[in-house]
């Protein structure tokens, strides 16, 4: 199966990218779109978070950096969550299986997605080098 993160994901995900009517986007983003994360039940002044996906086929096998991802079409991605302090003291406690979440690109909401299955969330990370 090729992936686009060497990282392991926490979990996978349906996303539905908004169209421009939807309030969305006017064009197509490409696999490695890096979106920020925020949960639907959260107030207006929501906490974005880097959470990112890796959309792919029915194989399991990434979609090609170069290939325009449909609008308003499911699609299903693995998500890594980014930082590893937020992994553990949020998301461990937030990220289910149905879960509702917004994606945003700076405050504008432009897909919408759903938590469908938990993967590597609670497996711990090798410590990454520090700079």
């Amino acid at each position: 199966m090729d992936r686009m993160y060497q990282v392991a994901d926490d979990f996978e995900a349906s996303i539905r990218i908004l169209t421009e009517a939807e309030g969305g986007r006017k064009t197509s983003p490409f696999n490695g779109i890096r979106w920020d994360f925020a949960y639907a039940d959260d107030p207006a002044s929501r906490q974005l978070y880097m959470i990112w996906p890796d959309f792919h086929g029915p194989s399991g096998d990434s979609f090609p950096k170069d290939m325009p991802l449909p609008l308003s079409t499911e699609l299903f991605a693995r998500m890594t969550v980014l930082v590893d302090e937020m992994r553990e003291e949020v998301h461990r406690a937030r990220i289910k299986p149905g879960v509702t979440f917004y994606c945003h690109e700076g405050s504008k909401r432009v897909a919408i997605g759903r938590v469908t299955r938990i993967t590597g969330l609670f497996l711990d990370r090798p410590a990454r080098p520090k700079h």
